[in-house]
């Protein structure tokens, strides 16, 4: 089998140029030219870590010699479902894991594909299952669809060329006909792939929801018992959604068997995610099982859950906070406004470093905070997020938004805040004197921005800044010059990135960026409107006076592939400024990359590899 065909993507087929080498042959690999420099095995290693992520370069690095190749497949192999999965090589990837099938597997396969006509596969010479870290369930799914299309079409191969999900719509029509087959398939080699790699260092699986390919069998009964075949697990994202047309009990008591049987062998957690969108939001039973599951881990350090439970059952949040008092460093709610029984919670985290709020529920008013109730308490955060969007303002969001600045105190460093009051702008300036990384959305209060930036930002160290003030529908007649110069005045001259998400008109913009003092290395546009040449031209003469100091500029589209500006206004623009691209999300989390987990495994595969002389 070529590796080229099974592990490149399209682009880099055409890119990487490679010559037909069959997977086989690694057993008798080329042989290698004398001048090669031999290396210690753990320095391959850590030369091709900066590779992990371009398999055009782990593919050529396959024919270097034996070491060489084993190395490479750690990182080819390590995740072999994923987004950038093209269709045609899903089929091969399916093709290459029916060939470690039982017999019995076999057998059963080929009872319910006879009519598609599935032929044997031939043996392989390397257990590639041993090298898999991480599992995605859905794309696995869409792969073993795509397999199954594949083999409905006479097996032609010209049928497929791009990704999983844009090639899902040419067999769209199919579905229906091979949902059964697709899950029955999915089982016996999901289940067969867990048994063999599990005991072999499977370290993130993910489950997540998929409306057409996944569904209601995501929680299949291969993933209810899976047993000690987990046992290695470190990561795992759990997303799902209900839909109406589904038995809702039924659901609800497979997660809840899932979480009582994982606690069982499942002990070692570093990041945890589960999120359920409900329109109940609530869920005790899956609530009280996934508490439970919390508890059994020894080193949790990120946990993003729903609040799941009754705004009774006071006692959950001391629960889970005990449970890892020590490990808890991040901490991601999707939905939750019990506040006062979190942060009393929280405060007892020693390490915690972020807290953050993607959806918040209306409050409850049964739900008092005390006065003096959290008094002397404190909170160890560094970074603090909230959502996008608050659809609601009550004095309680304030007062508790209050509390966690005051808690987290001098200890603040990022904050992305979207429900903003004076109250909390005057909490910021007497509390949290070293904020580096702000970001605030402004949805009331217009008349009043200019005076409370002007009280909060020139103290601050700040770095980077980022400005969303939703006023595309307000009245215009308050965005005078004055008052947007006051608040480039009130920019500090520390702050090196700048985000600009409001409307302002041009000649404006170029008034408000000769007000600022900074010295900015990066300016972001979030406003759509303002990817064209007249915007590009204002930030080209701020360069410019600024001694070319300004190194990147973002809009919110790539600008060479909108079309709002032509080739020519880049390149020229380009003169001034080495980077214009597309704006990263300005409020994304630091820790959303994921945690570096060492691959325990990965040494041990390293030690067995030949580190002799190749001639």
């Amino acid at each position: 089998m070529d590796i080229a065909s099974l592990l490149l993507t399209e682009s880099e087929e055409q890119s990487a140029n490679l010559p037909s080498w069959n997977f086989e042959s690694s057993v008798n690999p080329p042989i290698t030219p004398s001048e090669i420099p031999q290396l210690p095995s753990d320095i391959i290693y850590q030369i091709l870590r900066n590779f992990q992520y371009c398999r055009s370069s782990l593919n050529k690095f396959l024919q270097i010699n034996r070491t060489w190749c084993h190395i490479s497949l750690i990182f080819l192999w390590s995740c072999p479902f994923d987004v950038s999965l093209k269709a045609k090589n899903s089929v091969l990837l399916i093709q290459t894991l029916l060939s470690f099938l039982s017999e019995q597997e076999k057998s059963e396969l080929k009872l319910n594909l006879s009519c598609y006509e599935l032929s044997s596969e031939n043996s392989i010479t390397y257990n590639y299952l041993e090298y898999i870290r991480v599992f995605d369930l859905k794309h696995f799914r869409l792969s073993i669809l795509h397999w199954i299309s594949y083999l409905r079409n006479n097996k032609n191969e010209d049928f497929f060329s791009d990704s999983l999900v844009v090639e899902l719509n040419k067999i769209y029509n199919d579905i229906p006909i091979n949902y059964s087959t697709v899950n029955l398939a999915s089982e016996i080699i999901s289940n067969m792939l867990f048994k063999k790699c599990g005991d072999n260092g499977l370290q993130h699986l993910i489950i997540e929801y998929d409306d057409i390919v996944t569904s209601n069998y995501v929680i299949s009964r291969n993933i209810i018992h899976l047993h000690n075949d987990l046992s290695q697990l470190v990561n795992f994202d759990f997303h799902y959604k209900f839909e109406r047309n589904f038995d809702k009990n039924l659901l609800i008591n497979r997660i809840v068997e899932m979480f009582e049987n994982m606690k069982g062998f499942v002990k070692n957690l570093r990041w945890l995610e589960v999120n359920i969108e409900h329109e109940e939001h609530r869920i005790p039973k899956v609530g009280k099982a996934l508490v439970e599951f919390i508890e059994e881990q020894k080193n949790l350090e990120v946990l993003g859950i729903n609040e799941f439970w009754t705004y009774e059952e006071n006692e959950i949040y001391k629960r889970i906070c005990k449970s890892q008092q020590k490990s808890l460093k991040h901490v991601r709610f999707y939905e939750m406004c019990n506040f006062k029984e979190l942060l009393k919670g929280l405060s007892e985290c020693n390490n915690l470093v972020t807290l953050e709020f993607l959806g918040l529920s209306k409050y409850n008013s049964n739900i008092i905070l005390l006065k003096d109730e959290l008094e002397r308490k404190e909170l160890s955060i560094k970074n603090f997020y909230t959502c996008e969007a608050i659809t609601f303002d009550t004095p309680e969001i304030t007062k508790y938004f209050i509390q966690i600045i005051k808690m987290s105190n001098k200890n603040l460093e990022t904050l992305t805040l979207t429900h903003i009051t004076p109250d909390i702008i005057e909490t910021l300036v007497r509390f949290c004197p070293n904020i580096t990384h702000l970001s605030l959305f402004f949805t009331r209060h217009f008349d009043l921005i200019p005076d409370l930036l002007s009280v909060l930002l020139p103290p601050l160290p700040l770095e980077q800044f980022y400005l969303k003030i939703h006023n595309e529908n307000s009245e215009s007649t308050i965005y005078t010059q004055d008052y947007w110069n006051k608040i480039a005045i009130s920019i500090p001259n520390s702050i090196i990135h700048l985000g600009i998400d409001f409307k302002i008109e041009k000649n404006m913009l170029d008034m408000f960026l000769k007000e600022c003092k900074a010295k900015l290395r990066t300016i972001s546009l979030f406003q759509r409107y303002m990817l064209n040449r007249h915007y590009l031209q204002i930030i080209v003469q701020y360069a410019k006076k600024n001694n070319n100091l300004l190194k990147e500029l973002k809009f919110l589209w790539d600008p060479k592939e909108s079309g709002f500006i032509s080739n020519s206004n880049l390149e020229d623009a380009k003169k001034y400024i080495k980077v214009i691209s597309k704006v990263d999300p300005f409020n994304k989390p630091f820790y959303d990359i994921k945690l570096n987990i060492p691959h325990k495994k990965d040494q041990l595969l390293m030690s067995s590899f030949s580190c002799k002389k190749e001639t």
